[in-house]
């Protein structure tokens, strides 16, 4: 299976890369679940990659966060992958 990649220079603005660092250092921190594959993902982005539905697959750490009580990083990681799915691929 292939990633779909984007032209990161040409669609991601600072203010999205500081949201996804934001994110990345909110997912670090939390020792409920073990978000290291989403967090490795996110930082696909910074290559291009798009790894939006392979990030929405994550059911079982996306309940785990909610029902830990960290509702808003699934609020913002659910914005994070509709903004990376929403560039266009090449």
């Amino acid at each position: 299976m292939s990633i779909p990649r984007f032209n990161r220079y040409e669609n991601m603005d600072s203010a999205s890369r500081e949201r996804i660092l934001d994110l990345i250092s909110d997912l670090q921190i939390i020792e409920r679940c073990n978000p290291r594959q989403v967090i490795n993902m996110l930082y696909g982005a910074f290559d291009g990659y798009d790894y939006s539905d392979e990030i929405l697959a994550q059911h079982t750490l996306l309940n785990s966060l909610n029902d830990g009580g960290n509702a808003h990083i699934v609020k913002e990681i659910l914005a994070i992958a509709a903004l990376i799915k929403s560039y266009p691929k090449y």
